[in-house]
This record gives structure tokens, sequence and C-alpha cells, in this order.
């Protein structure tokens, strides 16, 4: 009897033990968890803060064309935009003028939907611009078929982080790519594309212009895109964001050696 009373006190203590240790566990499994969330949170919360800081400096951030014509005036025949070389583009036609201080229900369809894909279909903007189209040879043609063309670009410096980027619409043929024409996809409304390049060193320069990728393709089979607002601008501009009118930093006479 006294060893059946032993064996009970046994496994009554061996309980008590099991209990007594599932209830420290317990406690320090919420512990932990409470720890956790609470690192979690405040690991969240320095997070957002440093995505605010950084959010408030890129708005904050100088940006300045160095391109000349964003707007796209025409050259003196009215033949193609002024500053820009022509590059494999075989036509420009200048479509529209687009104005400031026009209420935006007097606009037509096409200037409406290139201010819309800046966040702009507003009585007043900055100041008035031009959409071209602009046709677009395929390649380079001929014995050089194979090589792909490219479109409309400036000389620029690039001795700094710059931004490409233009307002942009595919109308027919080869969809371009690269520069002021990254992210460019057939079927969609006037958009804004572009990209971002850091520089390597400080004396380098850029030709900003998009390629047709059209290689051993017919002559005849163009491209057509319409296009507003190209330039390179200084620093990161956040292409996810709205495009917008850039000041121009320009080269006075005595800045150039020729």
């Amino acid at each position: 009897m006294s060893l059946e009373q032993d064996i009970t006190r046994v496994v009554e203590a061996t309980e008590g033990l099991t209990a007594t240790v599932d209830n420290q566990i317990s406690e320090i499994t919420n512990k932990l968890n409470t720890a956790v969330a609470e690192t979690k949170t405040k690991v969240d919360a320095h997070l957002a803060s440093a995505d605010a800081l950084l959010n408030s400096y890129e708005e904050r951030q100088s940006h300045f064309r160095t391109t000349k014509n964003q707007a796209l005036v025409a050259n003196t025949a009215g033949t193609f935009p002024l500053n820009w070389s022509s590059g494999y583009v075989t036509k420009a036609t200048l479509l529209e003028k687009v104005e400031t201080d026009i209420d935006a229900d007097q606009r037509t369809p096409l200037a409406r939907e290139f201010l819309r894909a800046m966040d702009s279909d507003t009585k007043w903007f900055a100041q008035n611009f031009n959409i071209w189209e602009l046709e677009f040879a395929p390649n380079r043609g001929g014995e050089n078929s194979h090589v792909d063309a490219y479109l409309m670009y400036q000389y620029t410096r690039r001795a700094t982080h710059v931004t490409v980027g233009a307002i942009v619409k595919h109308i027919s043929g080869v969809v371009p790519h690269g520069m002021w024409c990254q992210g460019l996809q057939a079927g969609e409304p006037a958009k804004l594309c572009g990209t971002h390049y850091t520089h390597s060193q400080r004396n380098r320069y850029l030709h900003c212009h998009p390629y047709s990728a059209g290689k051993n393709l017919p002559a005849d089979q163009k491209g057509v895109i319409q296009v507003a607002l190209p330039a390179v601008v200084t620093g990161h501009v956040p292409l996810d964001k709205a495009w917008g009118q850039f000041a121009y930093i320009g080269d006075d006479a005595y800045d150039v050696v020729t």
C-alpha cells in the first residue's frame, strides 16, 4: 500500500511539474510574442519615418534641365523641333500647341490626354508646349538593316545623376525603347516614360535618343509615336509621379570652346 501511495505521489508531482512548466512556457511565449510585436511596431515606425524623410529629401531636390527646347518649339521651316537632331526620324509633324489659361473642357481630347499624363489637366500650368508626331525608320537600313535605329536626340553632359523623360504615346509600328521612351507600350494612352542614369565619371556625355529595335524589317515598316516635353534633368525625378517643365541651365558663348 505504501508503494502505491508513493507512486501516486510521484505521478501527482510529475503532473504538477508538467503544469508548472506548461504555464511557464506559455508565459514565456506570451512575453516573447509581446516583445516581438513591440519590436516590429518600433521597426515599422522607424522605417516609416525613414521613408518619409527620404521622400521629403526627394521632393526638395533641385531639378534643372540640361537639354534645350523642352516645349518642342519648331525650327524656322516648321519641319522639326529646334535644337533636336533627327536621328532616324523620317517625318515630323507638329500636331498641336497646348496652351495654358484655357478651361480644361475647351481643350482637344489629345491635349487633355497629354496633360493628364502629368497630372496637369487644369486651366493653368507652367507654359505652352507642342505635341509632335514622329515617324521613324525601323532600323538603319541597307547594309545596316540589322542595326537598331534611333530617334531624335540632343547631346548633353552627364556629370551627375540625371533623369531622362517625356510624355509619349505609341501610334503604330515598332515600339521604341530606352531614354525618354523607356516603359512605352502599344495600345496605351499618352504616358510618362523615362529612366535614370548615374555617372561613372564626371566628364561624360549623353545622347538622349531612344532606340527602334526593328532589325531586318523592311524600310516601309516605319514606327509612329507622339511626344511632348522631352528633357534630360539633373537629379532623381520620381517617374512614378508627375513630370513637369524644368528650368534650363544654358551655356553662354564663353562656356564652349569652338
